[in-house]
């Protein structure tokens, strides 16, 4: 192979791209992806530690240690957030998220969580969206709820102030929608942009 052609195909591997074995971020790490509907997803919360031009990013470790990023993924705030997906993916908006959830219906939250990591519940993940409870990131002004909950950003804004996140907690089997101050650090997970 010829050493342009082979720079080329790395350059396209970094910026990220779907392959065989799923979506590549700009670090290197690898997210299976799935199609709900008309969209897209990455199956497992973002974990990059730089956006899209290479810039390192703030985030933070779920429960404050470094050992749960690999199983958890990152907390970031709502501006890093807009700016970690990989090129060609984005934040979910509500309708997006109120489609893979199926928040029209009854749902039912065990459908998304993963099996191993809600202590105490019986969950199914028979959606594979295998949500684990990476809890928030913030200065410590407030408990971190690691292993109680997870909290995803969202892209729509509700007013000037406030974003939309979608919340699955230990014990419940709703998934709770509610607006949050956007210097908390949440969960990420990407959609692919539309052809």
């Amino acid at each position: 192979m010829k050493p342009k052609l082979i720079g080329t195909l790395s350059f396209l591997i970094l910026l990220g791209c779907q392959s065989a074995s799923g979506l590549i971020d700009h670090d290197g790490n690898i997210y299976p992806t799935a199609k709900y509907g008309e969209t897209i997803w990455m199956m497992a919360n973002l974990k990059v530690r730089h956006d899209r031009s290479g810039n390192q990013v703030v985030y933070y470790s779920p429960n404050e240690d470094t050992s749960n990023i690999k199983i958890y993924g990152l907390l970031y705030d709502y501006a890093t957030a807009c700016e970690v997906c990989p090129e060609g993916w984005r934040l979910p908006t509500n309708p997006e998220w109120e489609n893979l959830f199926q928040l029209s219906e009854q749902n039912k939250a065990g459908k998304y969580k993963d099996r191993e990591f809600w202590e105490g519940e019986t969950n199914s993940n028979s959606c594979n969206f295998s949500v684990r409870p990476a809890g928030l990131g913030n200065n410590g002004e407030y408990q971190n709820h690691f292993g109680d909950k997870t909290l995803f950003w969202s892209a729509t804004k509700d007013g000037e102030h406030f974003i939309w996140t979608f919340i699955l907690e230990k014990g419940k089997d709703s998934i709770r929608i509610a607006s949050q101050h956007p210097t908390y650090a949440f969960s990420v997970r990407c959609v692919k942009n539309s052809d």
